[in-house]
């Protein structure tokens, strides 16, 4: 590899506890020699890194991740499996952290209560039993907690800040200063923080557990999609029979498909017919009928027809790897709306640690002089633990991961953080004519036929058009066979005129199909009624005397005219750009209900149409299926592409609507509003709180007669985070369409 080549490179993270975690690591991975960028998604687990290197510079990310107390692996399917069972039993393992801590905290908080509300004289009165509350609260800090109060002094060597930072020395000090309040006789009547330095572990283990329980559910979209695909496949090879894995299949093997059974891969059906569960793909829930000759793709239902399949696709190249791929890549890159909070976070616990100092030394000599000692400590510590990072670094990832989650359950996906913000703000929405206003596919429209020949010469037509591969002969031959119309084999001397039309001989009859001029030039004469000029229509003679004439043309998608008309109500200007001539574009246009027309634009040219209308300042969106849309797709500030489109439209796009359908771009923007509309309101929500929490941490309503304390900071950190998550997985609900 070329030392100069950039790497794409992404790891599976593991050992975050926090979004402090995830902007230090990010921070250690862009001081590597040679790194470009760094993005590390605490709600993913993903670290993506762009390097120019060769495989020596992948050991140096690695050699990093370690070093800054990570754990890490290349990124692979296998990866990805094992980070959703690492997820899962880290989980657990959160869940039984809390209960442990809980078993020890809520006996010495019950106690608590009572002495304070004047039941029992409490623990203090009890000779040596402060040395039983102690033992209780440093199992809850040091065993329950060990993890925190691990990240926590390894922080000092890092010379960073983070959650673990925060709330490790805050109940470690809890807990030291209880002991030395104990040891130099100042408890008196006003107990210890032994209670407070168990609770504020308590509250961050169940504030982490809710927090992974809530990833673990935003994850879940991925998850379902890797389970589409079974994990072992029945090939047949050397006229055996046999089962082995899913991965060791490869493009020429022949699968078996039980009835009932998922098919493992993408594939061409060789023999059997059935009807197949494509739901997932298309979004159809009615079974499509796939015969001998026809693509299938992998993660699909067969339905009750035994099947045998040559497989064309596994692996990193199969359909449902790159719509994973494609869904893990939008969850783990970062919108632009993330810059301003990264910034802020990253220097966030620094900001704390000093403002628990400022209130110490505030109380310390501006407070009330009686135990001035005790409250200094009393507000520091409440400080140290109410204002944590977390919520601020999670508000925006977590919405990008069940944004974009919920969007690739409805056949929408999004390539990147970044198309998800931008679609948002979309006010220009450009589309191509073929394939992606209209079907794509030629059929006839309109067809006149002289009474004489009695219905005959559509078949005739037909039969001689099956012969010819041009798409006006392929929209001749379908539109007969869907009208039942039974095709002729008496077919001889079929001619094409390049150009022009054709000549052939059916049932002992001469056919001449074409332009009105090619007729003309043959001889054939027409009633005068019939010689206007019209350029769509197709011209027939029957033994050189004027038989017939008909239409062809691409319809207009059933769903178009409606999809206009939502993103008009949504102030999104339609434009339609086609290369197809005026009167053409105009037809189409008029039937969508579109205003501004742009016909006669190349291929080359269409990149430059979307050019000047970006000059306007408005953010323009692409929406094409083809081969010649890409530089279009490409130079468009979001560019999406239909699911039925060329694989280039797909993998130039930012988005691509995986059910060909225009109404899910409809869906796609409104979706992309409400992921923007959750990720402000965690911001402010974020911001908000920790603007209102420290002061009142640091007893600004101490003259009222109240303050949190420790233990309340600890709980209200914890829920703000939660809050911040449980937020975000509103946009799993139904995505109601509210333009009407």
């Amino acid at each position: 590899m070329n030392s100069t080549e950039d790497l794409a490179v992404e790891l599976e993270i593991g050992g975050m506890h926090c979004a402090g975690c995830a902007s230090r690591l990010e921070g250690t991975l862009r001081a590597v020699p040679g790194v470009v960028s760094a993005t590390v998604n605490f709600a993913t687990g993903t670290a993506r890194i762009q390097t120019r290197g060769g495989a020596s510079s992948v050991d140096a990310l690695l050699a990093a991740v370690s070093n800054a107390g990570f754990q890490a692996a290349i990124s692979s399917h296998a990866a990805a499996a094992s980070s959703l069972a690492a997820q899962r039993a880290e989980l657990q393992h959160a869940y039984l952290r809390w209960l442990l801590a809980a078993a020890g905290f809520l006996p010495l908080a019950a106690l608590s209560m009572s002495a304070h509300a004047g039941l029992w004289r409490g623990l203090s009165h009890v000779q040596g039993a402060w040395i039983l509350e102690a033992l209780v609260s440093g199992a809850v800090v040091f065993a329950a907690g060990a993890g925190i109060i691990r990240s926590a002094v390894a922080s000092i060597g890092r010379r960073s800040a983070d959650m673990d930072t925060l709330v490790g020395f805050g109940a470690g000090l809890a807990w030291a200063g209880s002991i030395f309040e104990y040891l130099a006789g100042w408890v008196g009547h006003h107990g210890s923080y032994f209670e407070a330095a168990a609770g504020i572990v308590t509250f961050a283990l169940l504030g982490r557990w809710l927090e992974a329980r809530a990833r673990s559910s935003a994850g879940a979209a991925i998850q379902s999609l890797a389970e589409l695909q079974p994990g072992t496949a029945h090939v047949e090879r050397d006229g055996k029979r046999g089962e082995i894995p899913v991965s060791a299949v490869v493009p020429g093997m022949v699968v078996l498909v039980a009835p009932g059974e998922r098919i493992p891969v993408d594939g061409e059906l060789l023999e059997g017919q059935s009807g197949i569960d494509e739901s997932w793909v298309t979004g159809e829930s009615v079974p499509v009928t796939r015969k001998a000759g026809d693509a299938v793709v992998g993660g699909t239902i067969n339905g009750d027809g035994a099947l045998r399949v040559r497989v064309t696709a596994a692996g990193r190249t199969a359909f449902l790897e790159q719509v994973v791929a494609i869904v893990r890549e939008a969850q783990a890159t970062k919108p632009p709306i993330q810059r301003a909070a990264d910034a802020v976070s990253k220097h966030f616990s620094v900001g704390v640690l000093v403002a628990a100092l400022v209130t110490v030394f505030a109380w310390s000599f501006f407070g009330p002089q009686e135990q001035a000692w005790r409250n200094a400590f009393w507000h520091g510590l409440s400080v140290l633990v109410v204002a944590c990072p977390c919520a601020l670094g999670l508000a925006t990832p977590v919405a990008v991961l069940v944004g974009s989650g919920a969007a690739a359950k409805r056949g929408i996906l999004f390539r990147s953080g970044e198309a998800l913000e931008l679609l948002s703000r979309a006010r220009v929405a450009i589309f191509d004519k073929t394939g992606t206003l209209t079907a794509g596919r030629l059929e006839i429209v309109e067809w006149w036929e002289r009474e004489c020949f009695q219905g005959r010469v559509l078949g005739w037509v037909a039969a001689a058009e099956q012969h010819s591969v041009h798409p006006v002969a392929r929209a001749v031959v379908v539109s007969a066979t869907a009208a039942g119309v039974e095709l002729s084999k008496a077919v001889h001397a079929v001619e094409a005129i390049p150009g022009r039309g054709l000549r052939a001989q059916v049932d002992g009859h001469a056919l001449l199909i074409g332009h009105l001029d090619l007729l003309r030039e043959s001889g054939v004469l027409f009633p005068e009624s019939e010689q206007a000029p019209d350029s769509e229509r197709i011209w027939v003679a029957v033994d050189g005397e004027f038989a017939a004439w008909f239409r062809v043309a691409d319809r207009l998608r059933p769903e178009a005219p409606e999809t206009i008309r939502l993103l008009q109500k949504m102030k999104i200007r339609p434009v339609l750009l086609t290369g197809d001539h005026a009167a053409v574009a105009t037809r189409i246009a008029a039937e969508a209900g579109i205003d501004e027309v742009r016909s006669g634009v190349r291929p080359d040219g269409k990149r430059d149409a979307v050019l000047e209308l970006q000059k306007s300042g408005d953010l323009v969106v692409m929406v094409g299926d083809g081969i010649n849309d890409a530089p279009a797709l490409a130079q468009a500030d979001v560019g999406v592409a239909m699911g039925g489109g060329t694989a280039v439209a797909r993998q130039t796009a930012d988005i691509t609507l995986m059910r060909d359908d225009l109404t899910s771009l409809v869906d796609a923007i409104l979706l992309s509003r409400r992921t923007l509309s959750v990720i402000r309101q965690n911001l402010a929500f974020a911001f908000g709180y920790n603007l209102l929490a420290i002061p009142l941490a640091a007893g600004v309503t101490e003259s009222l007669g109240w303050s949190p304390g420790p233990v309340v900071a600890s709980a209200a950190m914890a829920l703000s985070s939660v809050s911040v998550v449980l937020n975000a997985l509103r946009l799993r609900g139904p995505n109601g369409r509210r333009v009407r």
